[in-house]
């Protein structure tokens, strides 16, 4: 894993318990503000982890760009909505599939911008963000 450090399985729990408290401070105190309808929160990763190891002895699990979780809150998105499932031993979806590019188009449509005609030329090609493919995730959408 990054920066030297080896996580083992009860060494999730403390560090969930870390970030928790202030997530539920910032999205509180967004919404006690009025500002949570107008603030657009995303909580992701690049990847997740296998739910196993491939090796006994190996102090971490892999990547695992398959299945893994992000969440949203406020700035248009449907509170309490979970979409997507993975099977029973969070290896592959199971239901309601979302690529990266739908993620990103999800965003960017969130954010009032058209994933279809936001683009940025280099070396003289024009390119989209969610590459060509990619829809918006309406079933999260409030």
């Amino acid at each position: 894993m990054g920066f030297g450090v080896r996580l083992h399985m009860n060494a999730h729990t403390p560090l969930a318990k870390n970030v928790d408290l202030p997530i539920a401070g910032l999205l509180r105190d967004l919404k006690q503000r009025g500002m949570l309808d107008d603030t657009l929160v995303v909580w992701t990763t690049e990847f997740g982890r296998t739910p196993f190891k491939e090796a006994p002895g190996q102090a971490g699990r892999e990547h695992h760009h398959w299945v893994f979780s992000s969440w949203m809150a406020g700035g248009g998105v449907k509170g309490g909505t979970v979409y997507g499932e993975s099977d029973d031993a969070g290896i592959r979806v199971a239901k309601d599939e979302v690529h990266v590019n739908d993620f990103h188009a999800t965003i960017l449509h969130l954010l009032g911008f058209d994933h279809e005609q936001l683009t940025y030329r280099h070396n003289g090609r024009d390119y989209r963000l969610t590459d060509v493919a990619g829809h918006v995730v309406k079933g999260v959408l409030a």
